[in-house]
């Protein structure tokens, strides 16, 4: 009984005085604690300043419309997320001014000084070229306009690579990757030819305009593609030995566009 005794002692200032060892993990596990009390306290701090700007925004804005009626809070609301928005867009068009141009408003585009819309560096204006002509209906007459023939590309006592040629006829297929496009042209029902253009770094924006209006091209668009030819191997057209570096291609018929059925 005596032994029993002293077990139940011994356990009870157990339990009422912990080891001293287990004092220093409670002590360390109880500074992120500090932090994470430091951080929730600075958090009303931004929350109370957001409210404050918010309501130093909304006494600059009208509390009455155009009847004199006094706003709900629903459209002062609007009114503020309206003008911050173009506060924005206002601090961003200041700083694009600013790397532009030393804080100049940003240039106007350009065809023919080759200057990007975003006020960027010019570029001198590429030696090749899209356009669209619409339909033209031959309403103009071209006397001096004489296209190639296309069966006659790359074969003995035609045109050969290095010749410049301009083809006239409909657009079998369009593929574009990335920075190159290839457009096969068909004269006839036989006759094809592919066309090639790549992205040219020298006129980054205008190469890649180009590449745009190429790719953006349908099939059985009536084209004019002018370049020049250079030696390839290319077996899925019947010119097979040559294609075009293509210089300018001018749309004078676009397909009419499809139905649903």
């Amino acid at each position: 009984q005596m032994w029993m005794a002293l077990c139940c002692v011994l356990g009870r200032v157990t339990r009422l005085a912990p080891p001293t060892r287990l004092a220093a993990p409670v002590l360390s596990a109880s500074r992120p604690a500090l932090h994470g009390h430091a951080a929730a306290a600075r958090a009303p701090l931004r929350l109370i300043r957001s409210m404050a700007d918010d309501a130093a925004a909304l006494e600059e804005l009208p509390t009455v419309d155009e009847n004199g009626q006094p706003l709900s809070k629903n459209a002062l609301k609007k009114l503020l997320k309206a003008r911050q928005i173009a506060e924005k867009k206002a601090k961003k068009a200041a700083e694009a001014a600013g790397r532009g141009g030393g804080g100049s408003a940003p240039a106007s585009s350009s065809v023919e000084s080759g200057s990007g819309s975003d006020g960027g560096p010019e570029e001198a204006v590429a030696p090749w070229g899209f356009s669209d002509l619409g339909v033209v209906m031959s309403a103009e007459r071209r006397p001096d306009f004489a296209p190639a023939a296309v069966a006659q590309l790359g074969v003995p006592g035609g045109p050969g690579p290095g010749d410049e040629v301009v083809v006239r006829g409909r657009l079998a297929t369009v593929r574009g990757k990335g920075s190159s496009a290839f457009l096969v042209v068909r004269a006839g029902s036989l006759h094809t030819v592919q066309a090639v253009f790549f992205r040219d770094a020298s006129y980054p924006r205008q190469s890649k305009e180009m590449l745009s209006a190429l790719q953006s091209l349908t099939e059985e668009s009536v084209v004019e593609v002018e370049g020049r030819l250079q030696p390839a191997e290319v077996l899925s057209c019947s010119q097979d030995g040559v294609e075009i570096a293509i210089s300018k291609v001018r749309l004078p018929s676009p397909p009419a566009p499809h139905g649903p059925l």
